[in-house]
């Protein structure tokens, strides 16, 4: 990543603070840094990484360069700040809807309904912004570093979340640790080729044969 920086000289101070109500000023502050944050998120899903600039996303953002420059003075901050929002947007916007949900006592049908919850959560506008951080971080010794940390967050959350989805019952064969392994790393590695299939992940025929895995692993029978 090139530390790309902003011209100094424009004034990031709140009028809010400089009017003695430091409270509005600390709010206003807040949401100007989401906005920020925000349309970083929305150029590197729509732009892509190369062309997700600060001066792409103080336009998109609708604020002054003074303002972009108080929250994240270089395009490395703003990045690093979108991957945590991003991973905490990816694990806020992870959970299912259980009330489709077999009982967890009918372990094929449960594993169906599981595999197919969670293949979608690949499909969430969120995954494909982070896959941009991603393939930058590849020349980017330093993006990596910032991506492993945050990624590990994530993978533990969305291990918490899978156990909920597949359930107390199936979580607790033994098995279960390296099933999950097999079939999550699966559908990343199938999720990417969406990137130019244009195909539809309702009816990735992949679904069945994840669900066969997983069962064979688990000892159970379709």
């Amino acid at each position: 990543m090139t530390g790309e920086r902003m011209p100094q000289g424009a004034s990031g101070a709140d009028p809010g603070a400089l009017r003695g109500d430091p409270a509005g000023g600390q709010e206003r502050g807040r949401l100007a840094r989401e906005e920020i944050l925000s349309a970083a998120i929305a150029c590197l899903l729509e732009d892509g990484y190369a062309a997700t600039t600060t001066m792409r996303v103080q336009m998109r953002a609708g604020v002054s360069r003074g303002k972009l420059l108080h929250h994240f003075p270089s395009k490395r901050a703003l990045i690093t700040a979108s991957i945590r929002r991003l991973a905490a947007d990816r694990l806020d916007t992870s959970a299912a809807d259980y009330s489709t949900a077999p009982p967890e006592t009918e372990v094929p049908a449960r594993v169906r309904w599981a595999i197919g919850t969670i293949w979608l959560t690949f499909f969430h506008p969120n995954f494909w912004a982070a896959l941009e951080t991603w393939i930058a971080a590849r020349t980017d010794p330093d993006l990596a570093r910032e991506l492993v940390d945050h990624e590990k967050q994530v993978l533990l959350r969305v291990r918490e979340n899978t156990h909920r989805i597949f359930g107390a019952t199936i979580c607790a064969d033994p098995a279960f640790p390296a099933m999950l392994d097999v079939v999550f790393t699966s559908m990343r590695g199938m999720a990417l080729t969406y990137t130019f299939s244009g195909r539809n992940p309702d009816t990735e025929p992949m679904i069945d044969t994840w669900v066969r895995t997983a069962l064979a692993l688990l000892g159970t029978e379709d």
